[in-house]
């Protein structure tokens, strides 16, 4: 794997607060901003990103596991259903 060579070596970025005649750098976020990164390479973690939530699968009791068992196992949107109407 080779790396990326920088595409602002030895530019400042003290001031002005960006590199000039480099369109695909962005300053780096950080105390010493002594260097660039590409703008594509944003920190995703840090500035929001959609978040997915992810539906917890059900527990089923021992009269829920006994019926499955009988007759035949149900999905967990029937099991939800059923909880409400109880």
């Amino acid at each position: 794997m080779t790396h990326s060579k920088s595409l602002c070596k030895r530019k400042s970025v003290k001031n002005p607060n960006r590199c000039k005649k480099v369109s695909g750098c962005k300053v780096a976020i950080g105390t010493k901003r002594t260097f660039c990164r590409k703008t594509k390479n944003t920190r995703k973690g840090k500035y929001g990103h959609p978040k997915t939530r992810r539906v917890k699968a059900l527990r089923r009791t021992k009269a829920e596991k006994l019926q499955d068992k009988l007759m035949g196992k149900r999905s967990d949107k029937e099991i939800r259903e059923l909880r409400k109407l109880m």
